[in-house]
């Protein structure tokens, strides 16, 4: 191969406007400005970026001006690209359909939200059971009638690859743990009443008509699980439903698995936060409110209890991610 040393200035510009083509494409996917920096540019032309910014070279030489004038023009895309004037035509066509998303969306959230509200109304009111029948009813149509054209959205996700971009549902025990406004874990019957909930919230969701994928969270309380319930990137394939709960030990998981083993094309991801001990101990006795702390040695025994998922041997498991966390 042909040194720096040894090509001329001829030469090294034309390897640095190829290697500018195709950090342009790639920005414009990206909508990066770093995947279209000159340092990038000038190491996969393998020429020295000093000759960009116009140095061993006289002031008045022409070839300066060449360089000059090219770094320049790559300094005018990074412009471009950071106020969205250079995007690709997946990129125009997403934002299209990123807007037509949002429109449906709208349009689902208060239905659904009716639709609890005249559920509730119903169980309190028996007398007008039948004609909140009718409008329950309704709504479901309206409902699965847009939940359809969201999951028929197409919507370009990373690489360029055409996906849905969908509505995260997340189910937890926790949410069912409040009681007249305070976080309760006494009773053996408050929590069975807790899961009990959650488990049925969950069998909802997956029984809608979507393609689904079923994210079963993994790890000690404070260990991370909620933040990327609602923070972490999921696939866009299909409708993400997040089981956040601690799911300690290789049965538990088995028997949430088998027990939703009649809802045929789920896949299962298994998401294991491996967290640092001491910084769970810390955001326990730092970010946790006083009804929801755990003491030292319940922390202790859950960890003892606790089983790390094995894909060769939890066969349910179709993708394992793990997550580790070891700041507070």
């Amino acid at each position: 191969m042909t040194t720096d040393s040894k090509r001329t200035h001829v030469e090294r510009l034309a390897a640095l406007r190829e290697a500018f083509g195709r950090r342009k494409e790639l920005a414009r996917n990206s909508g990066k400005k770093h995947d279209v920096s000159i340092a990038k540019i000038c190491a996969e032309a393998k020429v020295d970026k000093i000759y960009v910014y116009g140095h061993r070279l006289a002031d008045d030489d022409p070839i300066r001006k060449k360089y000059l004038a090219l770094r320049d023009e790559i300094l005018a895309f990074q412009e471009k690209l950071a106020v969205g004037q250079e995007i690709t035509e997946d990129r125009r066509r997403l934002k299209v359909l990123q807007d037509k998303y949002d429109a449906l969306l709208s349009g689902v959230e208060p239905l659904q939200r009716d639709l609890a509200y005249f559920k509730a109304q119903s169980s309190n009111d028996s007398g007008q059971l039948d004609h909140k029948r009718d409008q329950i009813t309704e709504l479901l149509a309206r409902i699965y009638d847009l939940e359809s054209q969201l999951a028929a959205t197409p919507i370009t996700g990373k690489g360029g690859v055409l996906a849905a971009r969908l509505q995260k549902h997340v189910v937890s025990p926790d949410a069912y743990r409040m009681i007249g406004g305070k976080y309760r874990m006494s009773s053996r019957k408050q929590e069975e009443e807790a899961w009990g909930k959650a488990y049925k919230t969950l069998e909802e969701l997956l029984s809608r008509n979507l393609k689904m994928r079923l994210y079963i969270l993994v790890g000690l309380p404070c260990s991370g699980k909620t933040t990327w319930a609602e923070e972490g990137e999921v696939a866009t394939d299909r409708h993400p439903v997040i089981w956040d709960a601690t799911n300690l030990t290789s049965m538990d998981r088995y028997r949430l698995v088998v027990s939703l083993s009649r809802y045929q094309d789920l896949p299962k991801t298994c998401v294991y936060f491996d967290t640092d001990m001491e910084v769970i101990r810390e955001r326990n006795c730092t970010q946790r409110s006083p009804d929801k702390r755990m003491s030292d040695d319940e922390l202790s025994l859950m960890r003892d209890k606790l089983e790390k998922p094995d894909p060769y041997e939890e066969i349910w498991i179709n993708e394992l991610m793990i997550v580790r966390q070891n700041h507070v």
